[in-house]
């Protein structure tokens, strides 16, 4: 109020003509009042933008999940990724940032994401993946914030789904005379005691391509390879693998395959594959799909003419749980 006083009194002045008095002393006025306003602002305290942050969260059922990455971005790109356990979180300053940023989870093999869910009030927030709906769908593993508050956390829920208990015995001569499960050039196998030679695998037996109360009773060198077949069917789990282990025996030479394909060291030449030490040969696989599947051994009979012939499998299908 001072300064506007004397300014009306110079303009008064000027307006009288004492124009000299006017021209030594504005000039004082007017650095006055520059100094009256630069003290006065330097009083008052400078306004800082309130911190605006970004919190995600892990919860797992059942606890103690650990290792679930997340990848991170705002409208400029890509950011740092980071991982986090069972009850971690992972809060972002982004006061000075895009507040645009998207938060996604690589699932971990063996989890399912069963839920998001965001503590917000203003911010817009969408939860994607799945569709565009955005509230969580099953499939979703995105969100997205426009951030417009101080703090928005979400929480990503994963879930280990119940691993389902599977078994089966492939082993042959579950059952006599006629054995339930093998075949033998599509035609049934019949269950027959060991010779001397023949290596025994309890609790399997031998099976042979002809009905005999002995396997004294040659089989003919026509044809030379005996096709020994079992199929199977392995249902679907989400967690958890099947996986085959075991050992087989045969008279004379043979080669096992899974649909088609040879297993990997599950071959024999000769006498070898029915006496010891060399006998009995690994039979594993270490993981087969869901789904209707063959497991195949081919035994090659002794030529030129005719000669036992059998097969014994002591093998089973497992389902492997983490």
């Amino acid at each position: 109020m001072k300064i506007l006083i004397t300014l009306a009194v110079a303009m008064a002045l000027i307006a009288l003509g004492s124009v000299s008095w006017a021209s030594t002393n504005l000039n004082s006025l007017r650095s006055n009042m520059y100094s009256l306003v630069s003290e006065n602002s330097a009083t008052q305290p400078t306004t800082m933008p309130p911190t605006q942050t970004i919190t995600i969260c892990k919860q797992t059922i059942p606890a103690g999940g650990t290792g679930f990455q997340f990848s991170w971005a705002n409208g400029f790109g890509a950011l740092p990724s980071f991982t986090l356990d069972d009850t971690q979180c992972e809060t972002k300053d982004v006061t000075h940032s895009d507040h645009f940023n998207k938060f996604t989870e690589n699932v971990p093999l063996g989890w399912a994401l069963t839920n998001i869910t965001c503590i917000h009030t203003t911010s817009p927030v969408n939860i994607i993946g799945a569709n565009s709906n955005p509230a969580f769908q099953p499939g979703d593993n995105t969100v997205t914030i426009d951030l417009n508050e101080a703090n928005v956390t979400c929480t990503f829920v994963n879930q280990q789904p119940p691993c389902c208990c599977y078994n089966f015995d492939l082993s042959t001569g579950q059952g006599s005379p006629i054995d339930p499960l093998w075949k033998v050039n599509t035609n049934s196998a019949y269950t027959t005691p060991k010779v001397s030679s023949w290596m025994a695998l309890p609790p399997a037996k031998w099976i042979q391509p002809v009905a005999s109360p002995t396997p004294a009773l040659n089989v003919p060198a026509s044809p030379p390879i005996y096709k020994y077949t079992v199929t199977f069917n392995i249902p679907p789990c989400p967690t958890g693998h099947v996986q085959l282990s075991g050992s087989f025996a045969a008279d004379n030479s043979a080669k096992a395959f899974l649909d088609g394909n040879p297993i990997p060291g599950a071959s024999c030449p000769g006498p070898v594959c029915f006496n010891t030490p060399q006998a009995p040969v690994p039979l594993n696989v270490a993981s087969i799909l869901p789904g209707p599947h063959t497991l195949e051994i081919d035994v090659t009979n002794k030529p030129p003419g005719p000669s036992p012939s059998g097969l014994i499998v002591n093998a089973r299908l497992t389902r492997k749980c983490p």
